[in-house]
């Protein structure tokens, strides 16, 4: 685990962080090239990856089918869907469809939303779970 980290959240955990090129876990700041053996510094091109949740959620009305959101969340991939799917009543969202495995959630949403209307629905299924306590 990092030095210094500390969970933010009740349910939250330490998600190391993932080298997209080389597809490899950044550590201290540096992952492991394996095309040159060498050690090197990350920069760019980092994500969270397992365990982290990745979340990915799309549109597909016409007004905001461009919108596409990705991130990736440091929560049990339950208590994130839970969350989402208190959101999707909240709201009474509709689905066309929803896949969760254990390191992914992809929602697909065919309720009508502007573009604005989709980055608020997002930013509160990815973000407002750091809310919770």
């Amino acid at each position: 685990m990092a030095s210094g980290w500390k969970a933010e959240h009740p349910q939250q955990f330490f998600s190391p962080g993932w080298h997209a090129e080389a597809h490899t876990p950044v550590v201290d700041g540096k992952y492991y090239d394996r095309a040159s053996g060498e050690v090197r510094d990350a920069s760019g091109g980092e994500y969270s990856g397992p365990p982290a949740v990745d979340l990915v959620i799309m549109s597909l009305d016409a007004e905001s089918s461009q919108c596409v959101y990705r991130a990736a969340r440091p929560f049990p991939l339950e208590a994130l869907l839970c969350h989402i799917m208190g959101i999707v009543k909240e709201r009474k969202l509709e689905i066309d469809s929803l896949t969760a495995t254990r390191f992914a959630i992809r929602i697909i949403l065919s309720h009508e939303l502007t573009v604005d209307q989709f980055n608020e629905v997002t930013d509160e299924m990815s973000n407002g779970i750091w809310k919770q306590k």
